[in-house]
């Protein structure tokens, strides 16, 4: 079965590499990105709450479920247990296609968050505690998209920059890379780009994440206790 459902995941991947147009402004997550904006732009131009429904309800939890779960398993499980695996070249080349995809998701499930609150409580409604929970779910949406349009593009790239340099010099230890670093001008500038903007990005993702821890505690707060 498992095998099977990997068949049908290769033939999508190639068909999608061979059909589809490699402009940027068509890129999966250009157009997840736009797609996210537009959505959360549509629910602030709305004056008047909409009605409450198991829809906007469910839309609302999967958002917050859904970006809580991919960001507490990439965040504390993922990267851990596969940098131990793979070497630096096999986990730079998972973590290009995980990352796209991890970003891209981050991005749908914060405007999910954020679209379906903004429904039912319009700006010019908010008290204190909504607006609390409004610019946070905003910063999770922005903390997303800069890492799905432009960090993690840019940390991609070096990081294969960096690997195509090791691969040339012969570096596969780590004394190797510290010769690199210490002697050539290229590889130090550039790991020290990829080092900055990792950095960032890494932030970025901490910031998503915690607003995740937050929100989950706003929606148990007005639970009922169990």
């Amino acid at each position: 079965m498992g095998s099977q459902i990997s068949k049908i995941e290769d033939t999508i991947h190639d068909v999608y590499k061979k059909t589809w147009p490699q402009a940027w402004y068509l890129a999966p997550p250009f157009l997840t990105a736009v797609g996210a904006v537009g959505y959360v732009g549509y629910a602030f131009s709305q004056t008047k709450p909409v009605p409450s429904s198991s829809n906007i309800s469910f839309l609302h939890l999967l958002g917050v479920a859904g970006g809580f779960g991919i960001s507490f398993w990439v965040t504390a499980v993922h990267g851990r247990a596969v940098q131990r695996m793979l070497t630096r070249h096999e986990f730079a080349t998972v973590q290009s296609h995980l990352s796209t995809v991890y970003f891209a998701s981050s991005t749908v499930l914060a405007s999910l968050s954020l679209g379906t609150f903004l429904l039912r409580h319009p700006v010019s409604t908010w008290s204190k505690e909504a607006t609390n929970l409004g610019v946070a779910l905003a910063v999770a949406l922005a903390a997303a998209e800069l890492n799905s349009l432009l960090l993690n593009p840019l940390v991609t790239n070096l990081m294969f920059d960096r690997n195509n340099i090791e691969f040339l010099q012969a570096a596969k230890t780590n004394e190797d890379v510290e010769r690199l670093l210490r002697d050539d001008p290229k590889y130090r500038t550039v790991n020290n780009k990829f080092s900055l903007f990792h950095s960032i990005s890494m932030v970025s993702g901490l910031v998503y994440h915690g607003i995740q821890w937050y929100h989950l505690f706003f929606l148990a707060d007005k639970c009922l206790v169990l």
